[in-house]
């Protein structure tokens, strides 16, 4: 298979694949107790996370809710798909997961996630989390009779050096790039007509449900995308970071039966960051149009109605991240209405 090439194989995963029988915890560090998480570590994660993210992505914050949902999640079992690690203090120092998600259209992906903390980095504990990770990513991707690519996939900020060379020399390869961009929002802001068979209206629970299934449409031809279970979507509304009111879709008028979303714009705000940024700012998380609907503007009109909605509340800059290879030429797009490019992250994939 060429590199991020998705291809359909003749034999299963589990023909292909050799994973262990068991994978043990790690030892590493004679004054660490090492063991699966629970919900109760949730808020010594937190406080790992935070210091681990200060070194890791300085840009971004974890929240506690985000922690949350991730132990609620059905595709997360932390009895086996997770380890943590305590000093003697009870402070959580390394913890990492090795998750198989449960949307698999045309990848069976296993999603890594790790953290050690600042003053236990060149230990060997980031490459005992890896080693564990694999183990039990090989056991998930083992389990599988699917004719699919098997991935077990990370991602790191571009300027976490450290975190991109261990996972290089763990044989992970750096196959997509992804672009933070952000816009002042004092620059004027373009007034674009939108399509006069839609209108646009502001995102809320009625509307979570369509809007779902515009994204899967949406993302079906992007690199990597997996349909995103309805309770995965609803999850993501749960977030205290979510702005409905900074949200918006491109509604289409149906004839009969119900209208459908055929675009939309979907805000994030948490000020928390703001502190970090130096300013207020919206976080656009996601932009979408169903393919039929592609080429009338939509994507441009709902962005721009978001950006004045964003100043209208106080807001000083939009922010969004989009793929550096989008097939709908998402970069063009963002920087013809004025966003650069601040920050740059990297998914590093091994692929079976």
């Amino acid at each position: 298979m060429t590199s991020g090439q998705l291809t359909a194989s003749s034999l299963p995963l589990n023909a292909r694949i050799t994973a262990p029988d068991t994978v043990e915890i790690p030892a590493i560090g004679e004054d660490l107790a090492w063991r699966a998480a629970t919900k109760n570590d949730i808020p010594a994660l937190f406080d790992l996370m935070r210091s681990a993210g200060a070194v890791d992505h300085p840009r971004t914050l974890v929240m506690m809710d985000e922690i949350e949902e991730k132990f609620a999640d059905d595709d997360f079992d932390p009895t086996v798909d997770s380890v943590i690690a305590f000093d003697p203090s009870g402070r959580a120092v390394a913890f990492a997961t090795a998750t198989l998600l449960s949307s698999q259209e045309t990848i069976v992906w296993v999603s890594l996630h790790g953290a050690v903390h600042p003053d236990r980095r060149g230990e060997g504990i980031g490459s005992a989390l890896i080693r564990w990770q694999e183990g039990r990513g090989l056991q998930h991707l083992a389990g599988s009779d699917k004719l699919l690519p098997g991935w077990l996939s990370s991602d790191a900020q571009e300027n976490a050096t450290a975190t991109v060379r261990l996972l290089h020399r763990n044989g992970y390869e750096s196959l997509r790039w992804w672009y933070e961009l952000e816009r002042d929002l004092a620059d004027p802001i373009p007034h674009i007509s939108h399509d006069p068979d839609v209108r646009i209206v502001p995102y809320g629970p009625e509307w979570s449900e369509p809007t779902r299934l515009a994204h899967n449409d949406a993302f079906r031809d992007h690199w990597g995308s997996q349909p995103v279970s309805r309770a995965d979507w609803e999850a993501g509304d749960r977030l205290s970071a979510s702005r409905p009111d900074l949200s918006f879709l491109a509604v289409a008028r149906a004839d009969h039966g119900q209208d459908r979303v055929v675009a939309y714009v979907l805000s994030e705000a948490n000020e928390e960051e703001w502190q970090i940024h130096g300013y207020p700012f919206g976080y656009i998380y996601a932009v979408g149009v169903v393919r039929q609907w592609r080429g009338r503007n939509l994507a441009r009109a709902l962005l721009t109605h978001a950006m004045r909605a964003y100043k209208d509340k106080g807001l000083e800059r939009a922010t969004l991240e989009v793929d550096s290879e989008s097939p709908t030429g998402a970069v063009s797009l963002y920087e013809g209405l004025g966003f650069t490019t601040v920050d740059r992250s990297i998914s590093l994939v091994k692929q079976f």
